[in-house]
């Protein structure tokens, strides 16, 4: 049953689609799994039906466009990627995604990948750390395209038949409860899958951006990184792969600069959230498209 006596502060729908570059850990309890033999690692990159701290369910369906334009088996130049803390750069890459889908595994739905490791001095590095389970954490990157939100008390007919569909499939309900209303994400553009120390749903909290002093270590880090898109564009990256990769550093830097400048959420009451509605039903246009 819904509590009303709190609620927390949450995100608008245009909030939501605003998002330039979003993370969000896999949630899972699910052990990766390693063959030394083949260099392969298998993990999960989300788990579906687990309401998290932004309020979101991922539900099954939400990466199948993404997978069937840029997986492993697609004909895309530039597939999605296995990285190391959402650093888009070919030095954080950590391994080739040879398959990734939706699946059930002991019985929850997941988002499920499997990676080659290269057979490199920093290869080996990657995947010592899996066998050692130093590696033990996973992150997708990400960007909203479809959501609706789901309450009983909305107005909003949609709303209440969210509410009543996935409710119910809600692996932890009482987080629902404790607002009123959840996030039902139907469609992301999974851009990547990375290796994180700890998981968390702000990219700024993976990359190091809490404190004055790791804030400023950020900012050299931007700053160095735009060098390094820089020196990229002046000698003329024309691959369709090298302009997906510009393009997404750019976009996940404008995340991080909005990341820093975020107040700390409100835990006062607040009115559920308003806007012109509450779902997205055809997605929106990519801000992607502006950089290719």
């Amino acid at each position: 049953m819904m509590k009303k006596d709190k609620k927390l502060t949450l995100k608008t729908l245009s909030q939501k689609l605003a998002t330039e570059f979003g993370v969000k850990s896999s949630n899972s309890s699910i052990d990766t799994k390693v063959d030394e033999e083949d260099r392969t690692i298998k993990a999960i990159g989300n788990t579906y039906f687990l309401i998290d701290s932004d309020y979101d369910m991922l539900i099954p369906g939400c990466c199948k466009k993404s997978i069937e334009d840029r997986g492993p088996e697609s004909k895309a130049t530039a597939k999605i990627k296995h990285q190391q803390d959402h650093i888009l750069n070919t030095k954080n890459v950590v391994g080739r995604m040879t398959v990734l889908d939706e699946r059930k595994i002991d019985g929850f739905d997941v988002l499920y990948f499997e990676s080659f490791i290269p057979r490199s001095v920093k290869g080996n590095e990657h995947l010592t750390n899996y066998v050692d389970m130093i590696y033990d954490n996973h992150s997708i990157g990400f960007r909203y395209k479809t959501l609706i939100f789901a309450s009983l008390d909305s107005p909003d007919e949609l709303s209440v038949e969210a509410w009543n569909e996935f409710y119910p499939m809600a692996l932890n309900p009482e987080k629902a409860d404790e607002f009123g209303g959840f996030w039902v994400v139907k469609e992301i553009e999974l851009f990547e899958i990375s290796v994180v120390s700890f998981g968390a749903n702000q990219l700024t909290a993976n990359l190091g951006g809490k404190s004055k002093d790791s804030n400023d270590k950020l900012k050299e880090e931007i700053f160095e990184r735009l060098e390094s898109l820089n020196a990229q564009l002046k000698s003329n990256a024309d691959s369709k792969d090298d302009k997906k990769t510009i393009g997404l550093e750019i976009l996940q830097m404008r995340q991080i600069i909005t990341d820093l400048k975020l107040e700390k959420p409100s835990k006062e009451d607040t009115i559920e959230p308003s806007d012109e509605d509450t779902s997205s039903k055809g997605g929106s246009t990519s801000k992607l498209n502006k950089y290719f």
